[in-house]
Order: C-alpha cells, then sequence, then structure tokens
C-alpha cells in the first residue's frame, strides 16, 4: 500500500519552456481589470462560458450531449434527462464555487467545500451519479484505460487532507501555477471519490485560479485545456503517474500551456471592438437571417453595442426612429423585453441593456466563439 502522497514540485532549469510560461501567465494574473465591455454584459458572457465549460467537462466522461440540446433545455421544459442533468450539475457546481470566491475574499479551499461540490456534481445522477455520495470512497475503483490503480480507501482522507494543506500553504507566487498542474494530477491519481474525480479534478483547478487570485479565471474555459484532446489529456495524466521529475515537467508544461492559450484567448475577447464586431453583430445577424428578430430588433441591439457603457433609454431609440410615436417606441421596447432581446439593468428601470442569454442570441454567440476559437466544441 502507498502510504506517501508525492506533492513536491519539479525542479526547473532557468532556460525551460515552463519559466517562460509562468512569466507569461502571471502578466496575464490581473488583466481582466479594467473590463472594456458592460460589467453586466460581462456576466452574459461569463455565464455562457462557463454553460459550455460545463458542457465539455461532461463530454470529456463520454457524455454526447450537443450545443443544440443544450441551449434548447435550457429554454424549452422537457422531460428530464440523465446527460442534460449532468451538465446542468456541472454549472451548479461552477456558481457555488464563484459564490464562495465573491463572498469572502480569503476564501480556502477545504475538505468540506470538495465534498459539497462532489454532491452537486453527482446529485440526481443515475448513470453517472455515486453511492456515495459528498463522501470519500469507501471501495477500491479503478481508472477505465488507466494503469494506475488508485490507493487503498483507507488512505484517501489522510492524502486529501495533505493535498489540502499543500494547496492552502504560503508558496511563492510563481510556485503557485504548478500547484494546479501538481493538485490537477494528484487528485485524479488519488481518486478520492467512487465517481465524478474528472469533473472534479476539473473543478478542483478552476478554484484554484479563484483562490490564487487569477482574475480570468472568470472567463477562463480550464475545461478546454484537457477536452481539446480528450486522448492526449488521458496519455499526459499517465506521464505524470510516473512521478518522477522529467514526468511531472512534461506534466507541468501540458497544463500550462493549455491555460496560457485559454488565457489569451479571454484577454482578446474582452477588447470591446473585438468583441462587437467578431461575436455580437454576427450573432444579431445570423438571428435576423434566421427570421428570429426583425429589422427593428437589429437596429436598436446594434445600437446598444455602439453605446461606450452599452445602455440605452428610450429617448436613444427614438433618434434611431424618427418615424415612430413615443407609444410606439415603448411598444417596441417591451415587445423586446417580452422576448429577452433586452434587460432592465435594475428591475423597475427605464435603461436597458443587451441580453445575449435569450433563445434568439445565443447559438449565434455560441457559434461566433467556436468560429473565433474560443470554444472547441461543435454543434
Amino acid at each position: 500500500m502507498c502510504d506517501k502522497l508525492n506533492l513536491e514540485l519539479p525542479e526547473i532549469s532557468f532556460d525551460s519552456n515552463l519559466v517562460e510560461l509562468i512569466m507569461q501567465l502571471e502578466v496575464l494574473r490581473n488583466k481582466i481589470a479594467p473590463l472594456e465591455i458592460n460589467p453586466q454584459l460581462f456576466m452574459q458572457v461569463k455565464e455562457i462560458f462557463h454553460m459550455i465549460e460545463s458542457l465539455q467537462s461532461a463530454r470529456i466522461e463520454g457524455n454526447r450531449t450537443t450545443i443544440s440540446d443544450y441551449v434548447i433545455s435550457k429554454f424549452e421544459k422537457s422531460k428530464e434527462v440523465d446527460s442534460i442533468k449532468e451538465i446542468e450539475n456541472i454549472e451548479n457546481a461552477i456558481n457555488y464555487v464563484n459564490h464562495c470566491f465573491d463572498e469572502d475574499k480569503d476564501f480556502k479551499i477545504s475538505n468540506k467545500f470538495i465534498k459539497e461540490l462532489h454532491y452537486i456534481i453527482t446529485n440526481g445522477l443515475k448513470n453517472e451519479g455515486s453511492k456515495e455520495i459528498g463522501s470519500y470512497r469507501t471501495c477500491n475503483v479503478k481508472i477505465n484505460k488507466a494503469i494506475h490503480i488508485p490507493p487503498n480507501p483507507i488512505v484517501v482522507p489522510g492524502f486529501m487532507q495533505d493535498l489540502i494543506e499543500w494547496i492552502n500553504r504560503d508558496d511563492k507566487m510563481q510556485m503557485q501555477l504548478l500547484k494546479v498542474a501538481i493538485a490537477h494530477h494528484c487528485f485524479t491519481w488519488i481518486h478520492p471519490f467512487d465517481n465524478g474525480n474528472g469533473r472534479m479534478s476539473r473543478i478542483l483547478t478552476y478554484s484554484m485560479l479563484r483562490q490564487y487570485g487569477f482574475d480570468m479565471a472568470y472567463l477562463l474555459n480550464s475545461t478546454a485545456v484537457f477536452c481539446i484532446d480528450r486522448n492526449k489529456y488521458f496519455k499526459m495524466l499517465q506521464i505524470a503517474d510516473e512521478n518522477t521529475n522529467d514526468s511531472k515537467l512534461i506534466w507541468c508544461e501540458y497544463v500550462l500551456n493549455g491555460l496560457h492559450k485559454e488565457m489569451s484567448k479571454v484577454s482578446r475577447l474582452m477588447n470591446k471592438q473585438f468583441f462587437a464586431d467578431k461575436i455580437v453583430l454576427p450573432a444579431i445577424n445570423k438571428a435576423l437571417e434566421l427570421h428570429f428578430i426583425n429589422n427593428d430588433y437589429k437596429k436598436v441591439l446594434e445600437l446598444s453595442l455602439r453605446k461606450s457603457d452599452g445602455l440605452i433609454k428610450s429617448k436613444d431609440i427614438q433618434e434611431i426612429f424618427p418615424d415612430k410615436t413615443p407609444r410606439q417606441i415603448i411598444h417596441l421596447t417591451n415587445k423586446m423585453l417580452a422576448a429577452n432581446l433586452l434587460q432592465r439593468i435594475e428591475p423597475k428601470a427605464r435603461t436597458y441593456l443587451i441580453n445575449l442569454i435569450c433563445k434568439d442570441l445565443i447559438r449565434g454567440v455560441i457559434e461566433m466563439l467556436y468560429k473565433e476559437h474560443f470554444i472547441s466544441v461543435e454543434e
């Protein structure tokens, strides 16, 4: 029985690619502030990214739900399907992580936190659920297509306590990214739950980035690091299982390179002009082409994008429709609110913002995010 968890960071030579990656990622650590796009619009984009991340995390484990299927499930009442609920659970887990770190800037990962995440991820699932929901396993398990045999359940609580203390240990900032990579592998190596360990390891990666102050993690699709090439991900985990300095270097470079690519994408997305021209405007045009919206709606939505803060009022809409009466403007605005194309910035406010998370726009937004390589899952 293995009685020791190898949490040592790899020794890195000065001319290593890892050194350059760490330096580049440190530059991106807090680059998301200040936002160029409206904060409420940013939260919409965040929700879309987390929806896609949840889908991708489930697909790594074999879930075959498409983007279309999941988007439809968001806006249409249908019979509860296990594959859809699996993705919804991952979304709920991400939201729980955000709640914890938003409510308490000094929040730390703990055994209780990890067990609560497992409960959220596996709750109510038949095929991908757990017999020991929200608890560390009390049975031996095997990992499909892996040589590594996870440790005896007797040592799991101790290993997890060691891992959590190591995650929360004060280390130099430049070491934190290496810890993110090593912790992901150690978690999969321990395999602390009877099921859901893959989903949990990717949520842990996201949680550690939040804890370590990577503001960009809000929009970071950390799952994309592992899902772009599923077979490579499993191969890299097997290399990391060797637990040598060289194998750890290979694994860390793989993870950090993926994080750098994803963070660089997010940095580009935060450019207001790029966001409008490459993502939202094409999505609006797509909605018009499919007759989801009409020309009047299109003009109002484009007006919102032209505003420096993204906000519009009735008088702004009146200016682009000089032939319409104030009553007609109110009627137009109400119809767009009813269709969720616009949202009020406050419950009774008469100031409006484009709403990307509506059935008429979200598919076009996701299509453009895929086209511009922000996400890697096709229809």
